[in-house]
């Protein structure tokens, strides 16, 4: 499905400048579901926003489902950390789903029934004729998804979507997202520096040390459908979690 190729970025004129992506190879199959685990700071976003098409990489390239990426493809969308941003508060929610369809030439009944699906499927139905700012933080979020799956991707880029909610609000966010993940059957590319939520929603592992490098990669081998507190409890579920430690806490690599 997604296929990076030694991808490198560097920011201004001088191409021998400190990149914040440097060399970056993986490959992300059909419907799976990857998390890209790292620190602040070592180019994780950098990263998205080359694969999404809205930053050109130095060198390398981006091939989706075997075409090179040079512009926002329409198979993929993407959701930002900060929804209060992304959603436009002079829109009610119904408004903000269904804004971008427009611009995929999809018509206005089809536009409907696909926003009236996704605010169904992220447990907003009932709730278009509200504004942003009259919802929580969570809720929030899930217009944000709620928009991205609306657009009905194949390829979903979420760039660590929970990590400005409390502890109670992301955990159910995650369910949420494994949810539709299986109802859409899409394929997630989820960044985060958390390491328990790497490992909950993830089929594979990916960690990530600055300037931007795979430095550890590992499959999941926990079963699905997961639960938050029973899957957290299994012993794979703390080896894991010492394995991904040990590999961020491990010396950068070479520049």
């Amino acid at each position: 499905m997604l296929d990076v190729s030694q991808l490198r970025k560097v920011y201004g004129p001088d191409p021998n400048a400190p990149p914040a992506v440097a060399d970056l190879s993986f490959t992300v199959a059909e419907q799976e579901f990857v998390c890209i685990l790292g620190s602040s700071g070592c180019g994780k976003s950098t990263m998205l926003r080359c694969l999404s098409g809205l930053d050109s990489p130095t060198a390398g390239e981006v091939r989706l489902r075997d075409r090179r990426v040079t512009k926002p493809p329409e198979e993929m969308a993407f959701v930002f950390q900060d929804y209060s941003r992304s959603l436009l508060p002079w829109m009610k929610v119904r408004r903000n789903v269904s804004f971008p369809l427009r611009y995929k030439g999809v018509g206005n009944r089809a536009a409907d029934d696909a926003t009236e699906e996704a605010l169904d499927a992220v447990g907003l139905a009932g709730k278009g004729d509200l504004y942003p700012w009259q919802l929580s933080g969570g809720m929030q979020q899930r217009v944000a998804i709620a928009r991205a799956l609306a657009y009905k991707p194949r390829v979903l880029l979420m760039d660590e979507p929970f990590a400005s909610v409390d502890a109670q609000t992301r955990t159910g966010l995650e369910d949420l997202l494994l949810d539709v993940w299986q109802r859409y059957e899409i394929t997630v590319l989820f960044v985060t520096h958390d390491i328990d939520e790497a490992i909950y929603l993830a089929d594979r592992v990916l960690v990530l040390r600055a300037p931007a490098q795979i430095r550890h990669s590992t499959t999941v081998p926990l079963a699905r459908p997961r639960d938050q507190l029973t899957t957290k409890q299994q012993p794979e579920f703390g080896q894991l979690r010492a394995e991904l430690f040990n590999a961020l806490d491990a010396q950068p690599a070479p520049a």
